[in-house]
């Protein structure tokens, strides 16, 4: 791959990194889905927003991103779409009094609609369409050529670079979970934690991004 150094891959990979680390919907949606599903639900809840990073890119590649970011009226539209969505996740989680038990571990959940949430999460998420406009590119080299793979390579090399960080994350709620099981009281806090960190979220890009 002489159009891409190495080097700019691994800038790449530790600036990815390092955003990914950044607390966002996707990965509070898929601890908070461990710690009160099991690891099964959250490992699908991150298989979902990383196919929501697939749209992303694609979308990018096609400029239905650069369309939406060049209209006010779209951008703004997107942007509280999405923040209302947020808003909504986190309440759902807030006022979820369910336990953390054996039966709650045992999902009653679907799988598909677990996927769902995780994919509908990443896709109204304001940040993800921002990351691939104003991030990504920063790292193309237009002079080399072949744009469109390039940004293909530093798609792929962002979805490994989630599934490193998040899947592990996942185990460990999920073991967190398993130990903590039966306690009403614990489980009830933990989805008053996650609930209000999205919310919170949702309401930072509502307001600050518009």
């Amino acid at each position: 791959m002489m159009f891409m150094d190495i080097s700019t891959l691994w800038l790449f990979a530790i600036s990815a990194t390092i955003l990914t680390l950044i607390p966002g919907p996707d990965m509070l949606r898929a601890l908070s889905n461990t710690m009160s599903l099991g690891a099964k639900a959250g490992l699908i809840t991150v298989f979902g927003a990383v196919t929501g990073v697939m749209f992303h890119i694609l979308f990018a590649i096609a400029g239905v991103t650069a369309l939406i970011y060049s209209s006010t009226v779209l951008y703004k539209s997107f942007i509280i779409i999405g923040a209302l969505y947020i808003l909504w996740v986190g309440v759902s989680i807030f006022i979820n009094n369910n336990p953390l038990s054996i039966d709650n571990i045992k999902s009653k959940k679907s799988c598909k609609k677990i996927y769902s949430e995780g994919l509908l999460t990443n896709l109204l998420n304001p940040k993800a369409i921002i990351f691939t406009l104003a991030f990504i590119p920063q790292f193309i080299r237009i002079e080399a050529g072949r744009v469109t793979f390039q940004m293909l390579i530093l798609g792929l090399e962002l979805i490994i670079v989630m599934l490193l960080i998040q899947v592990p994350l996942v185990f460990l709620a999920g073991k967190i979970a398993v130990n903590v099981k039966g306690s009403s009281k614990i489980g009830i806090y933990i989805n008053r934690f996650f609930g209000v960190i999205i919310v919170f979220l949702g309401l930072t890009i509502l307001f600050i991004r518009l």
